[in-house]
């Protein structure tokens, strides 16, 4: 009886809870990122591992414990690079201006956008692209939100124009000037 009077509960202090809902949040926008992916899978039988080593450890199943812990220390290089284009993705993520903006408003969605972004319109496009398609014209159109692509946009001509249906339509006749079979439209 005395053994149940002596039970005690962990102290947690705001700084715990502030813990466990920041790994949490990291596990989730982790997940996020490798969902759909061949990463999943990966990750998964690399869990597996995981979890099997620290039974075989737990059993006192040296030979296999150490063969097991010798392919986890080797496994953090590996993860660098079987990862490496879902790391860029997330350092790319967070390196977007609009990330954390982004971020708060998932979380504060009750309020409203004050940004003074104006909406893009695109009647324009969908009118260019049923008439092009009507004559057989393929386009690569790219609408670019926070992440305005310099990389592509410095080897392409800039136009500073609205957006309208002749606009994308000469831009994309065979013969034209300014033919590149792509534009990206920032807003």
């Amino acid at each position: 009886m005395n053994l149940l009077l002596n039970i005690t509960f962990p102290q947690f202090r705001l700084l715990d809870i502030i813990d466990i809902v920041l790994v949490a949040y990291l596990f989730y926008e982790v997940y996020k990122l490798i969902k759909g992916t061949a990463a999943i899978n990966i990750f998964i039988g690399i869990i597996s591992i995981y979890l099997v080593w620290k039974l075989v450890r737990a059993l006192e199943m040296e030979l296999l414990a150490e063969i097991l812990g010798q392919f986890i220390s080797v496994g953090v290089i590996a993860l660098i690079v079987v990862f490496q284009p879902e790391i860029r993705r997330f350092l790319l993520l967070l390196g977007t201006p609009g990330f954390i903006s982004k971020t708060k408003k998932r979380f504060l969605f009750w309020k409203i956008n004050f940004d003074g972004e104006m909406p893009l319109n695109i009647d324009p496009i969908i009118q260019a692209c049923q008439k092009m398609s009507q004559s057989n014209i393929g386009a690569l159109i790219v609408l670019a939100k926070k992440n305005e692509l310099p990389t592509f946009v410095n080897t392409g001509d800039i136009i500073d124009a609205n957006i309208s249906k002749l606009l994308l339509e000469n831009i994309f006749f065979k013969n034209s000037p300014l033919h590149d079979g792509a534009v990206i439209i920032i807003n």
